[in-house]
């Protein structure tokens, strides 16, 4: 425990003096950079899902997979806890700094008073990255509960979904490293938040498990309703299918190991 904690507190203030040197040394130049030659690569399927993971809801979606799959519901609430955390911690520096994002001002000249004034108090606010921030805080609150392999997993992760932000013009360098610094103090924070909270007993109803499936079906319909119906076939054929295939893949696993087990008894 004494060694995460000093891990913690290593990596934010890395990040932090990161998002020092980035915001006098780097920023300026990444983004005249990206203006002066843009792409498309990011822009398929795949790629666009990948950039999902950013996104609050799908984490948590994920996370309630855990938990129906598992039932281990411990580690996805200190997750979701993580999340709420980041919240506040996101957007009260956004609004104190009310930076701009990059292709914001790209687009400042052909964007009409009326348009500026229609987007939401978030849509034009770079500093600190809240996608950044909510990959990381989900890598830090699993921490304790994860296996090294992903952890490093989750944070390489992590770490490309904050890198793609910045490639897609919709923040600065120094935005990531401020929203990965704000994220693995928030996923340190909720363990011990929830460390002082005890679990209720298990029953022989495991309400997680019915609360998690009906969440799992209830997000992306919510999600399509707000969307619209291509967004939401766009996620099905992404994530819907690579979960499956996950699931298949594990539920495969433990016959084949009950099978060799059963062979091996006979035997």
């Amino acid at each position: 425990m004494h060694r995460i904690n000093l891990t913690m507190w290593v990596s934010v203030i890395t990040l932090c003096l990161a998002t020092l040197l980035s915001y006098f040394l780097l920023d300026e130049r990444v983004f005249s950079w990206l203006s002066q030659h843009p792409n498309k690569w990011h822009k398929n399927n795949w790629l666009e899902a990948f950039k999902l993971l950013g996104k609050g809801w799908v984490l948590i979606w994920l996370l309630l997979i855990w938990v129906w799959a598992t039932g281990k519901q411990r580690p996805a609430l200190v997750a979701i806890l993580a999340l709420l955390l980041v919240f506040p911690m996101v957007y009260l520096p956004k609004f104190l700094v009310h930076r701009p994002r990059p292709r914001e001002i790209i687009a400042a000249p052909t964007i009409t008073e009326e348009a500026k004034n229609n987007n939401g108090l978030s849509q034009n606010l770079s500093f600190p990255s809240g996608d950044t921030a909510a990959v990381f805080a989900i890598a830090a609150a699993l921490v304790p509960f994860i296996r090294r392999l992903w952890v490093l997993t989750f944070f390489t992760l992590s770490s490309i979904i904050g890198i793609l932000r910045v490639a897609v013009l919709a923040h600065y360098p120094s935005d990531v490293c401020a929203g990965a610094a704000v994220g693995i103090l928030a996923g340190w924070l909720a363990p011990q938040i929830l460390s002082r909270w005890p679990l209720p007993a298990p029953s022989r109803l495991n309400w997680y498990r019915i609360i998690a499936a009906g969440g799992v079906i209830l997000l992306p319909v919510l999600f399509g309703l707000i969307e619209g119906i291509d967004e939401l076939l766009t996620f099905l054929k992404t994530y819907g299918v690579l979960v499956a295939g996950i699931y298949l893949v594990a539920k495969g696993g433990e016959w084949l190991k009950r099978h060799r087990k059963r062979d091996s008894c006979n035997h």
